[in-house]
């Protein structure tokens, strides 16, 4: 069982590029848990602190694209709520079950003390954050930009 969770956290960008030993002090502390069709995994506007590794089964999450919304699904290897085990957060969407599902449940406090414990695992976790960070910087940047473009065409009508 020890492989299959590797193999499922392996497939988690946030732990890309892992040794098979910090994968496995992660998936150590992953509490087994079941969600029946319907139930929510997370929900939108609550506080989290835990996330959830889905083993089995499918979930769902509401999505805009092309201004339509649609749900996408969820599918064995998605980590969900991940900023819950790392901070205190507010989630943004609702997550479903949308069959019954096994997830693997990491606590916030669990987590943490796994990061004390193993430095690497922080240094690994703070470097993938970095470059979303530097990701998000580049698309408020284009976003900006855009409406920057929008406001002088405005102005010259």
């Amino acid at each position: 069982m020890l492989d299959h969770k590797i193999e499922l956290l392996q497939q988690v960008p946030l732990f890309t590029g892992l040794s098979d030993e910090l994968l496995e002090a992660i998936a150590a502390i992953g509490q087994k848990t079941f969600f029946e069709a319907g139930a929510e995994l997370i929900t939108e506007g609550e506080t989290g602190s835990t996330a959830y590794l889905i083993m089995t089964g499918k979930a769902g999450c509401p999505r805009f694209e092309g201004g339509e919304l649609f749900v996408e699904d969820l599918w064995p290897g998605t980590l969900v709520g991940e900023l819950g085990m790392l901070v205190e957060t507010v989630h943004s969407v609702t997550v479903t079950a949308r069959e019954r599902l096994r997830a693997l449940a990491f606590s916030r406090d669990a987590f943490r003390a796994t990061m004390e414990q193993r430095p690497e695992l922080a240094q690994h976790i703070s470097e993938k954050l970095l470059v979303r960070l530097h990701g998000l910087a580049a698309d408020i940047r284009r976003v900006d930009s855009k409406l920057a473009d929008v406001e002088k065409a405005e102005k010259a009508a």
